[in-house]
């Protein structure tokens, strides 16, 4: 063999060695992070697998899920207790009330299973989702739609305002599943558009009215951390805003201007050049225009 060949061959070698060595060493720690965070004996085989699944369930969730009814409805697996079974007619019609308006905004959609976790206790539910003053949310790390039992009574009574508060959370957190599978890399976009997609699509416009509350600046809810330090401003109401910010852009653009940014967004992992691009406008001049919009 010539030496020329040789050491392409010692090279690519020593290549292929240092990235396995990487792989190896990447692998243990994913091991070691889901059993820390999740608080499970995950074995190693388990965390690789929930690495190519993208799927990791902890050990609360186990538990529930294996002292829980399960029925597979399209692509959602419901996990409830025989408490909610009168409920689950009217959670199923809910689901596809979901998945249409889902479509309507977004476009077509790559859905993937989707577990939907009913919870009898309040805490527990706020526990799992280490989230305070919360009835439901969506984790796109355990790939979990959930939500408490409440007002079971008043629902199947037909009270329009249980309904309607019921309604609307499945709606909003099932917008958060599909807006993770639409967008390419969620984290592009600041947390307004992500809430505003969810309540555009949970809000019935003839249910929301336009209260005072204290303007927020879009740029200080952009993170996570901004977002909830938002939600403890008792004169800011930052679901609402951002509602209102969605229904503006809607009403000005058409629908179609959502999927148009995300599409923007897409390909230019820029969240306020894609806006301006797509809406001529920046995020600022959208901060004054909506709200006067809706007090003139």
């Amino acid at each position: 063999m010539k030496k020329p060949i040789k050491i392409f061959f010692l090279i690519s070698t020593l290549i292929f060695f240092f990235i396995f060595l990487l792989l190896l060493g990447g692998s243990f720690f994913l091991h070691k992070f889901l059993e820390e965070t999740l608080e499970t004996n995950f074995t190693y085989t388990e965390s690789v697998m929930a690495l190519l699944t993208q799927n990791a369930n902890g050990e609360s969730e186990k538990k529930l899920k294996e002292s829980s009814i399960q029925e597979d409805y399209r692509h959602i697996s419901i996990y409830y207790e025989n408490n909610f079974s009168a409920l689950l007619p009217i959670t199923k019609e809910t689901l596809d009330f979901a998945i249409s308006k889902n479509e309507n905004l977004f476009g077509e959609t790559i859905l993937e299973p989707i577990d939907l976790l009913v919870f009898e206790d309040l805490e527990e539910l706020r526990g799992f989702s280490e989230l305070n003053d919360v009835d439901g949310f969506y984790s796109d790390f355990h790939k979990v739609l959930a939500f408490h039992n409440a007002k079971k009574e008043m629902i199947l009574a037909e009270d329009k305002y249980a309904l309607y508060a019921f309604q609307k959370m499945v709606l909003h957190e099932y917008t958060h599943y599909v807006f993770a599978r639409k967008a390419k890399n969620p984290a592009d976009y600041p947390m307004w558009f992500i809430e505003g997609a969810a309540e555009y699509v949970g809000s019935d416009p003839k249910e929301v009215y336009f209260p005072y509350f204290e303007k927020l600046a879009f740029e200080q809810l952009k993170s996570t951390e901004q977002w909830e330090e938002a939600r403890k401003n008792l004169m800011g109401d930052p679901y609402l805003q951002s509602y209102y910010a969605f229904e503006f852009l809607t009403l000005e653009y058409g629908e179609e201007v959502i999927k148009k940014i995300i599409e923007s967004v897409d390909e230019t992992r820029n969240f306020e050049d894609s806006f301006t691009e797509i809406t001529g406008l920046t995020v600022l001049e959208l901060e004054s225009m909506f709200l006067s919009s809706y007090k003139d």
